[in-house]
């Protein structure tokens, strides 16, 4: 696999989670328009509504990209994201720059070639295959703690598992570390496009430092490889790309992260 057909697949997984993960709340929308991905989820968040260009290369004018994705959102949100490549839409994130876009983040996209040897599991931590909706909830607990770090509300997260039958799938593993009966890690990978992507990599407050954030990303990887993922990838933030690094993955590209007014 070349690294531009690995960029197009790790590209390709980013967009269809964001659309699986819609389609867990029911009253989602989602369109596409040319090689424009447009979200509008259930909530009103800005986080959770976005537009994705997946053009291969340029074909249209910066504004005519941020245009469709305003005229879509206008009518059904305030305020929208967009998320953008580095490595494909050098003239979007600059035409966003220029006009005073808000840029939230400018994470990595990285890329583990292999699965990752067994490691030590963190003392006294027991790993569980979510496969009910108790094991949905124990997830959803975990998460909607770690990502108020991350500035997203606990009600947010909370939403996005709320129904357990749409986040249960044979083409998703999520795994829950727990510590003497109680949730504390959590990470799930969604296969698609012959890869697959992590998600919802998170810790407690007080389980923090015990290296379950790393045994829960090591486990759900490697059961990605196992189900037939050629590569497993990830966005990580600023906490998670240092772990991530140790554990061998290696960063292939930036996603910019802005927030637009649909006005």
């Amino acid at each position: 696999m070349s690294e531009a057909e690995l960029l197009r697949l790790a590209d390709l997984n980013l967009v269809e989670y964001w659309c699986e993960s819609s389609r867990w709340m029911p009253g989602s929308e989602i369109v596409q328009q040319q090689d424009t991905v447009l979200i509008n989820s259930a909530l009103n968040f800005p986080v959770c509504n976005l537009a994705f260009n997946l053009a291969v290369e340029p074909d249209e004018r910066p504004s005519d990209f941020l245009d469709r994705a305003k005229s879509f959102f206008a009518k059904r949100k305030p305020l929208f994201s967009i998320r953008l490549r580095s490595h494909c839409d050098g003239a979007i994130i600059q035409h966003c720059k220029d006009h005073e876009i808000l840029l939230v983040a400018e994470g990595p996209g990285m890329v583990l070639d292999e699965p990752i040897k067994k490691g030590a599991v963190p003392p006294g931590a027991k790993l569980h295959w979510v496969d009910n909706d108790r094991g949905v909830q124990d997830f959803k607990q975990v998460v909607a703690e770690a990502f108020l770090d991350l500035s997203l509300p606990k009600e947010v997260s909370e939403s996005y598992f709320a129904q357990a039958k749409r986040v249960l799938s044979p083409y998703s593993v999520l795994a829950v570390a727990y510590l003497k009966g109680e949730p504390a890690g959590a990470a799930m990978a969604m296969l698609s496009h012959g890869i697959a992507g992590v998600y919802w990599v998170g810790t407690t407050k007080k389980a923090r430092g015990m290296g379950l954030g790393d045994y829960c990303t090591r486990e759900v990887g490697n059961a990605a490889f196992a189900l037939g993922a050629r590569k497993v990838s990830l966005q990580a933030s600023k906490f998670g790309e240092p772990v991530y690094l140790k554990m061998g993955y290696r960063e292939i590209t930036r996603y910019p992260w802005f927030i637009c007014s649909s006005k």
